[in-house]
């Protein structure tokens, strides 16, 4: 998977990448099996960071190759490495102010062949790969949405390439360069921005992913290590306050593993954007948060260098917050809040727990990428409170004033006419993030087993902080809310097979059938 390059050291091992690509690829054409892809991947690199984010960003360049309906292309490329190349260093992730420009070649009776001219920045595989898929512009002074399209655009193409050093993930090839060259249209021209929102819809889930799989390696390795180290005569699991952190981040843990799967379950519908998104943001962060805590807990073995505990923990970091991707995502559901606890329509708690008996952790043809956007921008919730209550958890929670307090914080955001002000419209969809985290919680809990009754609670507390955090902050004439106690534990022999079997989440709801 790696090798020694003479200029760069140790670096993923391309050549290597390009004999798997086509394994991975053909779980997005000619049908589009998400998880299947994202599957394959994991297991036939290993779970190594470099390599996953490697041959990840080649894959999603690839899919842009499908989200443009270029399928005889996407067909006949399954063996290249690609670069998804539209960051520039002046304006980042900001595609509308990009300066790159593509110029009809004159007598190209197909209408297709232009020449590229521009610079990339930070592009992962650039040096290496064979295609490079541009963003462009025709008319640089342009910068409306339909400014923007898409180019293929083969290596010989690009120049004067250099390599930039990372904090994290340093055995990838991250590097700025140089477009100089002919390349083709990629669908149609000015479809650049729609064709971004066809592929980033699933590309959501297969980002949020690797850090679901990092965080699956990581809180094993630490209960493994805290229950066999020695400290004053005893394991450090045995400690009655190492035990009570690492079982809170087990649940956390397990919520998060659960809470991915749940949403590729419920994402052939309405709820594809929505899911996404709080995938993209609010699970990438709390990943992270896991693994770093994680970290924390475990102390000098998280450093050792062929620990996935520490490594990890630092890797992870690149997933969410590259560019602010995570604000963006978090942004993007701002707008749902008012529908969401305002919705009315009852849902069956019976009903959705025997779908995710059917799909969770299982394989399905969503065809995600081909969604239509108008299919996607509504989600079609459902009353909060209500669906909470229907199952009757062991717990002290008042989901209807959980509502109403986060209905009274909106409208006095409203009234001091702050609702467009950016850090109150992260707060709302950060909110909401939380809020249908509980129900993921619930469900879980429903559908596991009273083990995970305390995911619930940690939930619905982390949510009230944040909830009184808005409040505080913004000074707002609303209620502060109270959290929730713990369910009481069960009495506990073995603490490392019982943290054990809390993160065995896909495990557990295999064996149901």
């Amino acid at each position: 998977m790696y090798r020694e390059d003479p200029e760069y050291g140790r670096i993923v091992d391309f050549e290597w990448l390009r004999t798997i690509h086509r394994q991975v690829a053909d779980n997005f054409h000619p049908r589009f099996n998400m998880l299947g892809a994202v599957r394959t991947c994991i297991e036939l690199t290993t779970s190594e960071p470099s390599v996953n984010i490697a041959i990840g960003a080649s894959l999603l360049a690839y899919t842009l190759l499908i989200a443009s309906d270029e399928n005889e292309l996407a067909e006949s490329l399954k063996d290249a490495i690609f670069t998804l190349a539209w960051t520039e260093e002046h304006c980042g992730s900001d595609l509308l102010s990009l300066r790159t420009q593509a110029t009809a070649i004159p007598g190209d009776e197909t209408g297709r062949e232009y020449y590229l001219r521009g610079s990339k920045w930070i592009i992962n595989n650039s040096i290496h790969a064979d295609y490079h898929i541009v963003l462009a512009k025709l008319d640089p002074t342009k910068d409306g949405p339909r400014s923007l399209s898409f180019f293929l655009v083969p290596h010989s193409s690009t120049k004067n390439w250099q390599r930039m050093e990372t904090h994290v993930l340093r055995d990838m090839v991250l590097s700025a360069y140089e477009i100089d060259g002919p390349g083709r249209l990629l669908g149609k021209t000015g479809h650049g921005l729609s064709i971004v929102q066809r592929m980033a819809t699933a590309s959501r889930y297969l980002c949020s992913y690797m850090g679901v799989v990092w965080m699956r390696q990581s809180l094993p390795a630490a209960i493994e290590h805290l229950s066999t180290k020695h400290i004053f005569g005893s394991h450090p699991l045995e400690f009655g306050n190492v035990f009570r952190q690492m079982y809170v981040l087990a649940q956390k843990a397990a919520l998060l593993d659960y809470l991915f799967h749940r949403s590729v379950a419920f994402n052939d519908g309405s709820f594809l954007q929505f899911l996404g998104t709080m995938l993209k943001s609010w699970l990438l962060l709390r990943t992270n948060e896991v693994m770093i805590e994680t970290l924390l807990v475990t102390g000098s073995k998280g450093f050792v260098a062929s620990s996935p505990i520490g490594r990890n923990a630092i890797d992870s970091l690149v997933l969410p917050v590259f560019d602010g991707h995570y604000t963006v995502n978090t942004n993007m559901s701002a707008k749902h809040l008012k529908r969401y606890l305002s919705a009315a329509r009852r849902e069956d708690v019976q009903e959705r727990l025997r779908i995710l008996d059917e799909r969770l952790y299982r394989e399905t043809y969503h065809e995600e990428i081909h969604a239509h956007p108008r299919d996607i921008r509504k989600p079609d919730f459902f009353h909060f409170a209500d669906y909470l209550e229907q199952f009757q958890l062991p717990l002290d929670l008042d989901p209807r004033r959980l509502v109403a307090t986060a209905q009274q914080v909106q409208d006095a955001v409203a009234d001091l006419g702050l609702q467009n002000d950016p850090e109150h419209r992260y707060k709302a969809g950060d909110l909401l993030h939380w809020l249908e985290s509980i129900l993921v919680a619930a469900e879980m809990a429903a559908q596991l087993g009273e083990d995970y009754v305390n995911a619930v609670a940690i939930q619905y507390n982390s949510t009230v902080e944040i909830l009184n955090r808005i409040i505080a902050e913004s000074a707002l004439p609303a209620p502060f809310m109270t959290p929730t106690r713990f369910h009481p534990l069960p009495p506990i022999d073995d603490p490392q097979a019982y943290l054990l079997r809390l993160l065995d989440v896909e495990g557990r709801t295999l064996a149901k059938g």
